[in-house]
């Protein structure tokens, strides 16, 4: 069995009993002819533990950082009132806070206060709305799927809102629809970032999950968008594809190119943070436009072969220890940037590594005593929680997996166990 690269930082910090299960066993497949089909095994119970405690001890840390106006403060947060609040809520009300706790009402009683201003902030807001009527997520639950294999995704906020939320939900997509320019948002006082997209999109598919209208326009110029920003070519690899399905994983081995994404412009690296963020925007895009005669098939297989891509680039470039292609810079936003494209494209490894293994062991090592991340960063304590949470929204219709993939795998084989937004654009890539 081949070794993640995070084990030597593990074994020095003790971690010597844990580790994936049993390789998976061969299945009957009934998800066409040609695929394989292995049991996605459970996490050990021992691991599960100690996340669920390490979860309980960052929201406790953050319901007692509560400012008294029911705020949350964060040096990365200067000149965005409303970001550090706002995701301290979503990440709260992820992990379990019930939305009548009183330090949830008055933080939204702080946010009600705020203009609406800057893309992060209302972004983050709608998440936060979403968030308050959709129940925490059982990180480690089998989810449901119908007998397609597509995931059944409930979406108790479209039925449970009240219309005051309603209201200020739709303030803020007619804020981020208005802000839109060829495809892609930007800071106000600078040039457009794919950073600064991908946190308009989550608000909108927010939205969406709630119920509100948004312009397919709004959609196709994304995708557009992030079809002409990533890079136009990279090394050839092999992609090991696969793709949970309820208590099952379908695997396929198929060619790929390794094509990642930039924060800005050709001159910038290619970094896990903007390629993670890219492969998100594009399956948020494509779940959004699936139903749509607009949606053409030659778009339908450009966009797959998009996600295919990056999914080559983060597996030819993976790391948990940092932001690849950038090193330590914005390493949590990263991370949280790594949970939502695991999650939405149904993920359980990349290659032969245990994204959520690796990730969740590190946090679990970074955490301090107190409960907290980073020296007590708000931001990066939320971006941590919100990983180890597996946070965020699902998409029901399969976004990767090929009609009739060529699935090489070996039954039996098993893998082994394997930064936030600023007042003004950063000199250091993501």
């Amino acid at each position: 069995m081949r070794r993640g690269r995070l084990l030597p930082l593990l074994l020095l910090a003790g971690w010597l009993g844990v580790g994936v299960s049993a390789g998976p066993r061969n299945a009957a497949a009934d998800f066409g002819k040609d695929e394989e089909k292995f049991d996605n095994q459970a996490y050990p119970a021992e691991f599960r533990g100690r996340v669920l405690e390490a979860i309980v001890r960052g929201a406790n840390w953050l319901l007692t950082h509560q400012r008294d106006d029911g705020s949350w403060a964060s040096a990365q947060g200067q000149g965005y009132p409303m970001g550090p609040t706002a995701l301290a809520t979503l990440a709260l009300l992820k992990c379990g806070i019930p939305p009548g706790h009183p330090k949830i009402t008055r933080a939204f009683a702080y946010l009600k206060q705020q203009k609406l201003t800057k893309v992060y902030e209302v972004a983050v807001l709608m998440m936060a709305l979403d968030a308050k009527y959709d129940p925490a997520p059982d990180p480690f639950a089998k989810e449901e799927v119908d007998r397609y294999g597509n995931r059944v995704v409930p979406e108790p906020c479209a039925e449970n809102m009240t219309k005051e939320d309603l209201a200020w939900m739709k303030q803020g997509v007619d804020f981020l629809v208005g802000h839109q320019t060829g495809g892609y948002w930007r800071y106000p006082e600078g040039g457009f970032d794919l950073s600064n997209t991908q946190y308009a999109l989550l608000g909108l598919k927010a939205a969406d999950r709630c119920g509100l209208k948004v312009p397919l326009e709004v959609w196709r110029t994304s995708l557009a968008f992030l079809l002409g920003h990533q890079d136009a070519d990279g090394a050839e690899v092999e992609l090991r594809g696969n793709e949970v399905r309820g208590g099952y994983r379908v695997e396929w081995k198929e060619k790929a190119k390794a094509r990642g994404f930039k924060y800005v412009a050709s001159r910038m690296p290619t970094t896990g943070a903007m390629t993670t963020a890219g492969a998100a925007g594009l399956m948020i895009c494509q779940s959004m436009l699936w139903k749509s005669r607009k949606f053409t098939g030659e778009d339908r297989q450009r966009t797959r072969e998009a996600i295919r891509d990056a999914l080559a680039w983060m597996q030819t470039n993976f790391s948990v220890v940092d932001n690849p292609g950038a090193g330590p810079t914005w390493h949590y936003y990263y991370l949280y940037g790594l949970e939502r494209m695991g999650v939405v494209a149904h993920l359980r490894f990349l290659g032969r590594t245990d994204w959520y293994l690796d990730g969740a062991e590190l946090l679990l090592m970074e955490q301090d005593d107190r409960g907290s991340w980073q020296a007590g960063d708000v931001v990066d304590t939320c971006f941590a929680l919100l990983f180890l949470k597996r946070s965020s929204f699902r998409i029901s219709n399969a976004t990767v997996t090929p009609s009739e993939p060529n699935i090489s795998s070996a039954p039996g084989e098993t893998p082994p166990p394997k930064e936030a937004p600023k007042a003004k654009e950063p000199v250091a890539p993501r």
